[in-house]
């Protein structure tokens, strides 16, 4: 019996810390189309094997402008409310996934659940971007 009680903390803990992690597990995206043309899209994808990919396009809406695309991947991990992203530079980086993630840090938003912020990261275009849990 006593074992039993000595177990229930960790037990708990651990349904605790995985439920916190399947709420981060799915799909998010953000698509800003501007009057004059401009195509944004940003797209992450949060594995349940702790792996990430993150894709972002662009296209400036003009005749000679080339599509863009910047693409990383790296492992992720939950400290205290906070998904952390990690990108290994010998084995992540490569000619299609150049972004490295490594600080960049983000939660949900406190009132709207399904918005994910990132409030900090070493890339400057991705501090601050909020989006969209989609599954």
């Amino acid at each position: 019996m006593k074992t039993i009680i000595l177990l229930l903390p960790f037990l708990l803990i651990s349904i605790v810390s995985k439920a916190q992690k399947n709420n981060y597990i799915g799909n998010y995206e953000k698509e800003i189309k501007a009057i004059t043309g401009e195509i944004f899209q940003y797209k992450l994808e949060i594995n349940a094997d702790s792996t990430f990919t993150f894709h972002y396009f662009r296209n400036i809406g003009q005749p000679q402008s080339i599509n863009e695309n910047s693409c990383g991947k790296g492992t992720w991990k939950i400290i205290k409310n906070i998904i952390h992203f990690y990108t290994d530079v010998e084995n992540d980086i490569n000619t299609k996934y150049q972004l490295n993630f490594t600080n960049s840090k983000g939660r949900f938003d406190h009132k709207d659940k399904k918005l994910f912020r990132f409030y900090h990261s070493d890339i400057r275009w991705i501090e601050k971007l909020t989006i969209l849990k989609v599954d």
